[in-house]
């Protein structure tokens, strides 16, 4: 499940003009965006993206660090999570996702773990079965 995720956002940082990598430094905290997936799979999948990553986002989308912190983590959230869905239902893997939903900060007990970066910087993606 987790190849789709970094592809999607491979795909997501291409959109944006930037680069994926994988992060050497784990993310401590950040603003947390979680979305449900239902159907041959069933994940709660948490976005965690610290500001500077919110702050790179935003200037690359917009021109300017001018944004809400709950919609552009919701929307970056969705664009992932979206793109994820498109790309296993192409492997046959079908599933639904919810509307995300925003947390300031949170513990979250996960299962697995992906630490990414967009231009140097870092984010996770956390998968906890359900």
């Amino acid at each position: 499940m987790e190849k789709f995720f970094v592809k999607a956002a491979e795909n997501f940082a291409k959109s944006i003009g930037a680069e994926l990598d994988h992060c050497k430094n784990e993310p401590k905290e950040g603003y947390v965006s979680e979305i449900d997936i239902r159907g041959d799979e069933n994940l709660d999948i948490f976005l965690v993206l610290p500001k500077d990553v919110l702050d790179n986002v935003s200037e690359l989308l917009f021109g300017d660090m001018d944004y809400d912190v709950e919609d552009l983590s919701k929307e970056i959230a969705n664009l992932i999570v979206g793109n994820a869905k498109v790309l296993a239902s192409e492997e046959n893997i079908h599933f639904d996702i919810s509307t995300p939903k925003f947390h300031k900060n949170i513990n979250v007990n996960y299962d697995k773990k992906l630490d990414l970066s967009i231009q140097g910087k870092c984010f996770s993606i956390l998968f906890k079965e359900i």
